[in-house]
């Protein structure tokens, strides 16, 4: 299997540099850098058409991997050979602005203290939006408008899988060799989680379904089976009946979730019309990363599905506080900083291109796009 593997990577390598050397020697340069061109703007434009085409997001996945900050790092580094090819003294005359930039890039975001403060920024901002409303809502709204949050409303449960806007997980190299779950363990405790806010609304009186997005599964009819089944078994080992477990395998990113799940409630009679008063209104239980929530939330909101919000993988610590010390380690530069402003950064560019495909609710701040959040038991 490695050698077939390493057999087509060297002919596919070979097929390309033929290719190349082609385009090179009977095709002008300048005519290249105009097609290359095309090709990105077709990619883009394709991308807008159809999120959820895979091919099209695995390669704009590596035509826009200098927009990461290990990337752009690599980007500059590589640029800053002034004379890269034909490698006459490539390794020997750089550009020190180009390798300094690219320094200070990769310092800054694998520093914890900074990783911390950006993922915490973005974990807390369904929580700090969610306490401001709530308290310009105590000091105007009437007082026969409640501000606690409806638990009982809530129709049905949203898990967002970790194949959800990217192909696979951020948080960790796939190994389950020695588990016995096939999901990442990101995605178990994610499952786990949600069996714990499935019982929290059982007790608070609604009966809800719990949907899941399995997101893209490679793999045949009968393996997608045993996947959806395994899927199953978690929530079921974590107190949810069969009857109320609803697996969709076609949603790869958080709007085709939100379509979904519209559809499965509105061919149930459980969606609330959009004139219901907000405190009338049926909820959706969304589990999500933290860090995803904000977005995550506010699409489901944008299609006038009320969000209740259960934030799960939390990455950030809170307040930045303790022994002077003991947070010394916190300047020390390390790969998991990195890793961590990097989710950070993609969540970034994934809200700007939902906002730019008019998913996301405008900038003006209304109640019925504040994500609730389900109260911390005291």
């Amino acid at each position: 299997m490695v050698l077939e593997l390493l057999t087509q990577i060297l002919v596919w390598a070979a097929l390309g540099l033929i290719v190349w050397y082609l385009l090179v020697r009977f095709i002008p340069r300048n005519f290249l850098a105009w097609f290359g061109g095309a090709i990105i703007l077709t990619l883009v434009i394709f991308s807008f058409l159809d999120p959820n085409d895979e091919t099209i997001g695995a390669i704009w996945r590596i035509i826009s991997l200098p927009l990461t900050p290990l990337g752009f790092s690599l980007a500059l580094l590589l640029f800053s050979f002034k004379e890269l090819l034909p490698f006459k003294e490539g390794f020997k005359v750089t550009n020190g602005r180009y390798v300094a930039i690219a320094f200070v890039i990769l310092l800054v975001c694998s520093t914890p203290i900074v990783a911390r403060f950006f993922i915490n920024q973005a974990e807390q901002a369904v929580q700090r939006a969610y306490d401001a409303q709530r308290g310009i809502c105590d000091d105007v709204c009437p007082v026969e408008i409640p501000t606690e949050v409806p638990l009982s409303r809530v129709a049905a449960m949203v898990v967002i899988g970790e194949n959800a806007d990217i192909v696979s997980p951020l948080d960790e190299l796939p190994d389950q060799a020695d588990s016995r779950e096939r999901f990442e363990p990101v995605l178990v405790s994610r499952l786990t989680s949600a069996g714990r806010l499935y019982d929290r609304l059982i007790r608070s009186g609604s009966n809800p379904f719990v949907i899941v997005t399995a997101g893209p599964v490679v793999a045949d009819d009968e393996e997608e089976v045993a996947i959806e089944e395994d899927l199953r078994q978690v929530l079921i080992r974590n107190g949810v009946p069969r009857d109320a477990i609803i697996i969709e395998d076609a949603g790869t990113d958080v709007h085709r979730a939100m379509e979904q799940t519209k559809s499965f409630l509105d061919d149930r009679g459980l969606l609330s019309d959009p004139d219901t008063p907000q405190r009338s209104a049926s909820r959706v239980a969304l589990v999500a990363p933290a860090v995803t929530m904000r977005r995550a939330a506010l699409t489901f909101e944008e299609a006038d599905i009320q969000v209740v919000a259960w934030p799960t993988n939390l990455y950030g610590s809170g307040e930045l506080t303790g022994d002077t010390l003991a947070r010394l380690s916190d300047l020390v530069p390390s790969a998991e900083a990195l890793r961590i402003t990097t989710r950070y950064w993609n969540e970034v560019l994934t809200s700007f291109y939902y906002f730019l495909r008019g998913w996301l609710p405008g900038f003006d701040v209304r109640w019925n796009e504040i994500v609730e959040l389900v109260p911390v038991p005291e």
